[in-house]
């Protein structure tokens, strides 16, 4: 009798797995992407294109959260702080996972806190000057420095920002006198330097664009190893001779720390290839990004690498807690 229970207890239960739903695949619902930056910006349009480009090859609704503030810091947090399952990522950079936290009191670790998903993408810097200032190259902005009582002015976008670094560094290498007139934004800073009251600024050539073609600005070099291809008469900083000007501003996915290595692979997979497409290229094409594609592990690999060359740098130029 007992067999014959025994017997009829493994017929129900393979009755029982045979009926059962087979476990669903990540994803099986919306997926938030928590932003740094208000909506309407450049990196914000490119994830919105990005959802498009997931939802139309049949993946989850991505959700945009929008949460600027303290330098990213605020946006960081709230991601840190969500649950490990893949379904709340972080759209971070250079500010909030190599420079911020050197500037200001993250209350975040950018390693231990977040896991490196995809490296996605990293905007070369374009030194622009005032089309009324008849500055043609790096070495005649120099010579300027030392007719002018206080040196060079230069527009950044912001304590620590990339235009902030560019320009210290340039400072150094050229040891001619520049002092930085920190803006509330790139919006800001491009007017001011696009009307000559300030001398130069470093800038990603998307948003200086119209200011280019309307002729206020004048792009004079770029930072990155390799000219752009819109500016192929622009040189690079290392070809004139300053390798060491070329901070880079990068932008990639992480997700809360303690996400599943084949839930962080699966993400991988659902933005590289939505990166591919031909309407993610062409946003990004748009905004002159360089597109990198790196995998968790090449990203973690560049938040260490600038970590150290931006604890160095934020204490050469004084702007270290």
């Amino acid at each position: 009798m007992k067999l014959m229970n025994y017997a009829g207890g493994l017929a129900i239960a393979a009755v029982a797995l045979a009926a059962a739903p087979a476990m669903a695949e990540f994803p099986e619902r919306d997926i938030t992407v928590v932003m740094p930056f208000p909506p309407g910006g450049g990196t914000d349009l490119v994830m919105r294109e990005f959802g498009r480009q997931v939802q139309e090859a049949g993946g989850p609704t991505l959700i945009i959260d929008n949460r600027p503030g303290a330098g990213g810091t605020i946006a960081a947090m709230y991601a840190r702080d969500a649950q490990p399952d893949g379904y709340t990522l972080f759209f971070g950079n250079a500010s909030t996972h190599a420079i911020n936290p050197y500037i200001m009191s993250t209350k975040y670790d950018p390693i231990a806190d977040f896991v490196p998903v995809l490296d996605l993408m990293s905007f070369p810097h374009v030194l622009m000057v005032p089309t009324s200032s008849n500055i043609e190259t790096v070495d005649q902005l120099i010579e300027l420095a030392g007719t002018k009582e206080n040196g060079l002015s230069f527009a950044t976008q912001g304590l620590g920002s990339g235009g902030q670094l560019l320009g210290e560094q340039l400072c150094m290498a050229s040891q001619a006198e520049m002092v930085a007139i920190p803006f509330k934004g790139g919006g800001p800073a491009l007017l001011e330097t696009a009307t000559g009251r300030t001398d130069f600024m470093f800038t990603g050539y998307g948003p200086a664009r119209s200011f280019v073609k309307d002729g206020d600005l004048k792009p004079i070099a770029v930072t990155g190893a390799e000219r752009l291809a819109e500016l192929p008469d622009v040189p690079t900083m290392t070809e004139l001779g300053y390798p060491e000007v070329n901070a880079e501003f990068w932008f990639g996915l992480f997700a809360p720390a303690g996400t599943p290595d084949d839930v962080v692979d699966r993400l991988y997979t659902l933005f590289s290839d939505a990166a591919k497409t031909q309407g993610a290229s062409d946003v990004m094409q748009s905004m002159a990004a360089a597109v990198t594609l790196g995998t968790g592990d090449e990203l973690a690999a560049r938040v260490q690498a600038d970590l150290e060359v931006m604890k160095v740098l934020t204490e050469e130029i004084g702007i270290a807690q």
